[in-house]
């Protein structure tokens, strides 16, 4: 049964007219991971802000967005915006960007809890916001929600976002690029902690990502687009094993020929050190 359905979905610039995102459908399931995947303009995070509701004034968008039988292209914005965090979350990609840097880190994620729970007591939602730090690795969630954004890591920021969006357990986050600014190791744990998101919260999540690599572990479908369009999407094994179209059969080619490249990279050094 799908959690989430998208018919149609058209985004266009209104001053130009200029299409951005075509006809595009896809479906959800109930604790699924689908990756979308695409070069950088493709139309990947206006579909995700679309489904928010959360583009860019100018941009107009047509066609379904049904949420568990509900229209969310027809609901009042007073409307949408009770169900932004509760029942369905985005998790965006520069984490530096998406904090006031005027604030600290714990203010925000009291404030989303204010929005959504007014049935809690101070005492819950601190008890709550602690436990949300703690299940992305944060050993002392007190000292870090005390701090600003500067103060802390790309890597640290991301996983306060991942904190921020879970604390409502949503029925689906949509993470838009959540490891493009971080290094290899801290991308793995990242990963990792989506990984035991889904186990945990049994949430369905739309991942969008240029790695191909963490497509490959984490998604059970991808979906891929260029130039505004989605061209395929399927199974993730059978994405990676047996694409249809060019584009996809590109994008597979060319991740495995710049594994090649490292590994011949990586061997070369070897070499040259003995």
């Amino acid at each position: 049964m799908s959690v989430l359905q998208v018919d149609h979905l058209k985004i266009w610039d209104s001053l130009t007219g200029r299409m951005l995102v075509t006809d595009s459908s896809f479906h959800l399931k109930q604790g699924e991971c689908l990756a979308i995947v695409g070069e950088s303009g493709s139309g990947k995070s206006l579909t995700c802000r679309a489904l928010m509701r959360l583009n860019r004034p100018g941009l107009r968008q047509s066609g379904d967005i049904i949420l568990e039988g509900i229209n969310l292209s027809e609901l009042p914005e007073k409307e949408i915006r009770k169900l932004r965090g509760k029942r369905l979350c985005m998790i965006m990609q520069n984490g530096m960007r998406a904090f006031d840097p005027s604030r600290p880190v714990g203010a925000h994620l009291r404030e989303t809890l204010t929005v959504h729970t007014s049935h809690w007591s101070r005492t819950e939602m601190t008890k709550n916001v602690k436990l949300a730090m703690e299940s992305v690795g944060f050993k002392d969630p007190t000292a870090v929600m005390g701090r600003y954004p500067h103060e802390l890591s790309g890597g640290m920021l991301q996983r306060v976002m991942i904190a921020l969006a879970i604390v409502l357990e949503p029925d689906i986050i949509i993470a838009d690029e959540p490891t493009t600014a971080l290094d290899a190791i801290t991308q793995y744990e990242v990963v990792e902690q989506f990984e035991q998101l889904r186990s945990r919260l049994g949430s369905s999540m739309i991942f969008v990502s240029h790695d191909l690599g963490v497509v490959k572990r984490i998604a059970d479908k991808v979906l891929v687009m260029k130039d505004g369009e989605i061209v395929e999407q399927g199974e993730t094994s059978d994405i990676f094993s047996g694409a249809n179209h060019p584009y996809t059969r590109y994008l597979v080619s060319s991740k495995l020929a710049l594994q090649r490249h490292f590994k011949q990279l990586m061997g070369g050094e070897r070499v040259a050190e003995s």
